[in-house]
């Protein structure tokens, strides 16, 4: 047997103090009072193992050595058979170990091979160093003694974990190790040590102090006998996942070359492959910039120098194709796959010849996006895409934290000093830069002070327009559809006029681009068709208007309608635009203005964001105000109001469909959430973050928000519709009170409906209220109409 389970040396840590003995009688007795129950479905092995150990007396009592049980051995672990499931006897990591001192008595092969007898190519080592190891053991054989001895009843969790690393791949298994001390006695050593009433209350105020504990209870005056056991679950992808949120919080793990290969080093623990290649890439205005890329271990890096890349360049690719369609795409054979061509020697060079490669969408849309890689062909399945999608919600966050970095860092280069400060908060950045121009003067260079508005509450709603890239992509084929029309006419008049086989296979050649049209737009078709028209259809245009007036009329009613700049017909996607540009200026304004009352009311941060639609989140709270105000009162206010505005965000919706030249439908989402946050301005970024790990999960469902789905797989959101999301009953009461008051005042219909959310990536148990809103009612309209005089 191994002298003890990963405890070092004596001579690196001080021996623990409780003398230690194994003993099978607490398991002795727990039998003969199961047996005596009868209920118990191992009676007879019970009765029969009790019947062999009368016969056994080298197993009764405390055994302090253990070669006694080399005798005994299959007795032994007919015994633990009660204690650990014979069926996991192969797959599963237990041990019944001598109590605190964690000597192995019986083990599992699987946790013989894991933590007593690793390879040569294993180190295992444990969540703590042996100092934190040894005052946790300790603090806890004392709450055995207190409790069994002196009836103190205190409870103590340490958690403990053991980490198996490979050394020739790298890759790290995490272990949470349950400890089970129920077949544990203690038992005084001597007579035992009388306590008076006031000893007892030092006890208890002194009970993690083991020092202070020696004083009274020496630990030489008790033993701990039995047998304790350990259960190892493995824990490796939920560890790496919390340890990937970890590093991620911090942009700089994402921009940096070391943050970045240490995330790497996760994400091939996660994917249990050592020889995994990572890569992020982000979308930024006409750019697409590797924020960095994953290094194989002799640091060859898959794109070289390289970090930014016109998008232009990428027309076509496949990074192209995720932009547009945000599916993850599987590649099993880099070499094979025409869209990655660009690219195939740098992953050639790199070994890779297998890629996974998933969208970031933030907001619905595209940010950038997370690639692994491996060498040999058909490398990933489903099971791997299925952890991708754990990571997509981590790393949107990250990347765009990143993006909103760079474009601060870009403003602060224009503007030379800070970006401008919500009037709302400008009070706290005069405090501060006072403060730094205090310190500056007296010779003390030190940066500003953090900023941070503590215990803040979200509110955060969005309008967007309904099937927005369905509409743009309808509008684009339409154009290109008549662009190839015009185009075919000429061609046709010029072959009538004069019949030539190369204008024949011409007009073939448009007319097969029109069938392909037919079937929905796809990726290329855009810039192909104008280089097709361009290169093909209209160089001949000077040959054939000599043909006649016919042909000449024809040319020119094609260049009436093709837009000269930008080479193609443009007409339905400015109409669509124009729409779009309309109902943003429109609900953004109308925003605006009930903001800038609500300002008057309470002083908050407001951020608004135009896309296709309009979205915006406030905070409040009363460390945003410069005189503390701030109640519950206020809060319950500004979610009525939220929902005041959503019903005239529509109702302006609504009105705007007159004047469009292509209608638009909104639908309109709110997020309630009671639980408040810490907000801190991040001076790298020059905006207001959320501030600690547990408050990014906020930030990821509004990302994901847009294409959550209720039970049977509609879409939350429906035009002419509020939805309310919620996580917590006291949520759902207050915005069902807020609702039934505009219900009673006529904003909302009657009817108010309740759904379960299906799980978003990294999301759980969300629910949501959904009401329509009353689009005919002449308050909503009176009011919609007050805070818009143009309306």
């Amino acid at each position: 047997m191994p002298p003890s389970l990963l405890i070092a040396p004596p001579s690196q840590t001080p021996p623990f103090p409780f003398d230690c003995v194994f003993s099978l009688e607490p398991l002795i007795e727990f039998v003969r009072e199961k047996l005596a129950s009868g209920y118990w479905p191992a009676n007879s092995v019970g009765g029969d193992l009790l019947g062999r150990l009368e016969d056994t007396p080298e197993l009764r009592g405390a055994i302090p050595d253990l070669t006694v049980l080399k005798k005994h051995h299959g007795l032994l672990l007919r015994l633990m058979s009660l204690v650990f499931p014979a069926t996991g006897w192969d797959n599963d990591a237990f041990a019944a170990v001598v109590p605190f001192a964690l000597t192995p008595v019986v083990a599992s092969p699987l946790f013989d091979s894991l933590f007593l007898h690793p390879s040569a190519k294993q180190t295992v080592r444990r969540n703590i160093d042996d100092a934190t190891f040894l005052y946790g053991r300790t603090i806890r054989a004392y709450m055995f003694v207190l409790e069994g001895i002196y009836g103190i009843d205190q409870r103590m969790h340490y958690p403990l974990a053991m980490v198996v690393r490979d050394a020739q791949t790298g890759l790290e298994r995490h272990f949470a190790i349950q400890l089970d001390f129920r077949f544990v006695r203690p038992e005084p050593v001597g007579d035992p040590i009388k306590l008076s009433e006031a000893e007892l209350e030092f006890v208890r105020e002194n009970i993690t102090q083991p020092e202070a504990l020696r004083e009274l209870l020496p630990p030489d005056r008790f033993r701990l006998a039995g047998f304790s056991t350990l259960r190892a679950v493995e824990v490796t992808a939920f560890e790496t996942l919390s340890a990937l949120s970890r590093d991620l919080i911090d942009q700089e793990t994402v921009m940096s070359r070391a943050g970045f290969l240490r995330l790497q080093e996760r994400l091939r623990t996660y994917f249990g492959r050592g020889d995994l290649v990572a890569g992020v890439a982000a979308q930024h205005q006409d750019q697409v910039i590797l924020l960095n890329v994953g290094c194989r271990i002799d640091d060859n890096c898959v794109f070289g120098q390289t970090n930014q890349v016109p998008q232009e360049k990428l027309k076509g690719s496949l990074f192209d194709k995720l932009s547009q369609h945000g599916e993850m795409v599987m590649v099993p054979d880099v070499q094979a796959e025409p869209d990655l061509a660009e690219f195939s020697d740098e992953y050639t060079k790199s070994n890779i010849r297998s890629l996974l490669i998933a969208p970031l969408l933030y907001q619905g849309k595209f940010i950038g996006s997370l690639e692994v890689g491996l060498p040999g062909v058909d490398q990933f399945g489903p099971t791997d895409m299925a952890l991708m999608t754990q990571l997509q919600p981590l790393f949107t966050v990250a990347v765009k934290n990143s993006l909103d970095d760079l474009e601060k860092q870009i403003q602060a280069v224009i503007k030379e000093q800070c970006t401008a400060v919500h009037p709302a908060v400008e009070w706290r950045f005069e405090q501060a830069a006072m403060r730094h121009l205090a310190g500056r003067r007296q010779g003390h260079v030190q940066p500003m002070e953090d900023i941070v508005f503590n215990e803040v509450y979200p509110l955060f709603a969005s309008s967007d327009i309904r099937g927005s890239s369905g509409q743009r992509n309808q509008a684009i084929a339409q154009d290109l559809t008549r662009h190839l029309e015009l185009g075919l006419e000429v061609v046709r008049r010029a072959n009538e006029t004069k019949p030539l086989p190369i204008l024949g296979e011409l007009a073939g050649r448009i007319e097969r681009r029109m069938r392909r049209m037919e079937g929905g737009l796809k990726s290329g078709d855009e810039t192909g068709l104008a280089d097709f028209m361009r290169h093909e259809v209209e160089v001949v245009f000077e040959d054939l208007a000599k043909q006649g007036p016919q042909v000449a009329e024809a040319i020119a009613a094609y260049r009436a309608e093709v837009d000269p700049h930008l080479g193609t017909v443009y007409q339905q996607r400015r109409l669509f635009e124009k729409s779009v540009s309309l109902l943003n200026e429109r609900l953004a304004a109308y925003l605006d203005r009930e903001e800038a009352a609500m300002q008057q009311v309470l002083p908050h941060y407001f951020e608004r964001h135009r896309t296709d639609g309009v979205d915006h989140l406030i905070y409040l709270g009363a460390s945003l105000s410069h005189d503390g105000e701030f109640s519950r009162l206020h809060l319950r206010n500004f979610r009525l109001w939220q929902l005041m505005v959503t019903c005239g965000l529509a109702w302006h919706s609504e009105q705007l469909k007159k004047q469009m030249p292509v209608t638009l439908d909104t639908a309109h989402l709110i997020l309630a959430q009671e639980t408040p946050l810490n907000i801190r301005f991040r001076y790298d970024e020059k905006r207001f973050d959320v501030d600690g790990a547990y408050d990014v999960r906020h930030e990821i469902i509004r990302s994901r928000l847009d294409k959550a789905v209720i039970s049977g797989g509609e879409r939350l959101t429906q035009p002419g519709q509020i939805a309310v999301v919620y996580s917590s009953l006291e949520e759902a009461r207050e915005m069902r009170r807020h609702i039934e008051h505009l219900q009673e005042q006529g904003f909302l219909e009657p009817k108010m409906q309740r759904h379960e959310l299906e799980d978003l990536p990294g999301v759980h148990g969300l629910r949501a209220l959904r009401v329509n809103i009353n689009l005919e009612s002449e308050a909503l309209a009176q009011r919609a109409r007050s805070f818009f005089q143009g309306a």
